[in-house]
């Protein structure tokens, strides 16, 4: 009688949507290693503007490591999902994580020699950002391969609750702490080993979707396939313009003009950006649960369109006062919403276009990324200079707030397309 309480919790647990597909022996592995990997990035995250500044204590140095790095993505994502159908996603993970885990290693030892220079650490970066750009269409790829359609919802939303944790909370106080007491050099080393341990997680991974066939011997006209595709699913094209609004109207303005506002009108230091990001983390991860259990339906296309509008709305609380109440309730609004369009727009792309395609269409997401990032990197500072931060922060917030809901009106935008599995 004492133990069935008790065991009706544990099943309960067990029987979330977030925690169903970690039932799948090969899924484990595969979060396993890459829970890790994340761990190591959120140290680099704090460890490489550090690094940077003790070479050239700029911010044009700390500017070109963003554009090296973009640009190196761009090309490399446009070719994933050619190489994940010619080799399969599995390969295509390892060699990523191998190279990422050379190059890394590769710039810590010649840190702590002191041969370290600028133009080394920006090619070896250019390297690892283009190892990440093909490695992020494979792992959703092989996401695909291994849940079943009906808990694809919940494995996006286990993404988007593990992420956060390890790279924006775990990983960024354990590598503030590194460099603190040892150097970037060693958090460089640790990073390369996380992807060594992901790397033999992934070997343990049995289950492989077969590549698919390509369009051509040529790898980036192959991967330009995934364009055809979405042209012909006019969904695909509305989703990914609806995309690109809220990525111009707030990467810049987060990325940029928040830790102004924080720094220079809210008068918060160091600790308050990082309560802001820690609160915005904690936001990201109830996002994550709000939608993990939800199905997909006609309302999901409107719903992850009105996450977008809302991502940026939140910005508007940067802008109303000078206090940190309002900055704090912002990053908490934005990263909910954060993580429900991200969750509700993996698993829709996951559900919704087939195996020999999935690859090219988050490969087209990340390469749109890369280049509208520094886009609205140049639009936001330069808005901010020509009127002020506030009315910067505020045409942000409006202009996406209204832009993408709006695209709903066109009938084609809101068009569930059919779902594998649903």
């Amino acid at each position: 009688m004492t133990r069935e309480p008790r065991t009706t919790l544990l099943s309960r647990m067990a029987d979330r949507p977030q925690l169903r597909p970690f039932r799948i022996r090969d899924f484990r592995y595969l979060w396993a290693g890459f829970a890790v990997s994340l761990l190591g990035d959120g140290m680099m995250f704090v460890a490489l503007p550090w690094l940077v500044l003790s070479m050239s204590n700029t911010a044009t140095a700390l500017a070109s490591i963003g554009v090296v790095m973009a640009l190196a993505a761009l090309p490399a994502a446009l070719v994933a999902g050619a190489l994940v159908n010619r080799f399969g996603a599995r390969r295509v993970m390892l060699a990523g994580d191998l190279c990422r885990a050379v190059t890394l290693a590769a710039l810590g030892l010649l840190g702590m020699a002191g041969l370290l220079n600028g133009w080394l650490l920006l090619c070896g970066l250019a390297l690892f950002s283009a190892a990440e750009a093909v490695f992020v269409p494979a792992f959703a790829t092989m996401v695909q391969s291994l849940v079943p359609p009906e808990h694809l919802v919940g494995a996006n939303s286990a993404d988007q609750a593990i992420r956060p944790l390890m790279w924006r909370l775990v990983g960024p106080v354990a590598g503030g702490a590194l460099v603190a007491n040892y150097s970037a050099d060693w958090v460089l080393l640790l990073d390369a080993g996380t992807f060594v341990v992901s790397f033999l997680f992934l070997l343990r991974v049995g289950a492989e979707r077969d590549p698919g066939p390509g369009d051509g011997a040529n790898l980036l006209a192959d991967g330009l396939g995934g364009w055809r595709y979405a042209w012909r699913h006019r969904w695909l094209l509305y989703a990914f313009s609806a995309g690109a609004v809220a990525v111009v109207c707030v990467m810049g303005p987060w990325n940029v003009l928040v830790p102004y506002v924080l720094r220079n009108e809210v008068g918060g230091g160091a600790e308050m950006y990082g309560l802001v990001l820690a609160v915005g983390g904690v936001g990201q991860v109830a996002g994550a649960l709000l939608v993990g259990g939800r199905p997909l339906d006609r309302r999901t296309l409107p719903l992850l369109y009105l996450a977008w509008g809302v991502m940026a709305g939140g910005l508007a609380g940067f802008a109303v006062h000078s206090s940190p109440w309002p900055a704090l309730a912002g990053s908490f609004v934005i990263n909910v919403a954060l993580a429900v369009s991200t969750v509700l727009w993996g698993a829709l792309l996951q559900s919704a276009v087939p195996r020999d395609q999935v690859a090219r269409v988050f490969g087209i997401d990340w390469a749109l990324s890369q280049v509208l990032v520094p886009i609205s990197y140049s639009v936001a500072g330069a808005l901010a200079d020509t009127t002020s931060t506030r009315t910067a922060l505020l045409v942000a917030a409006v202009g996406g707030l209204v832009c993408v809901p709006a695209m709903l009106i066109v009938k084609s935008a809101r068009r569930m397309p059919e779902v594998r599995g649903v």
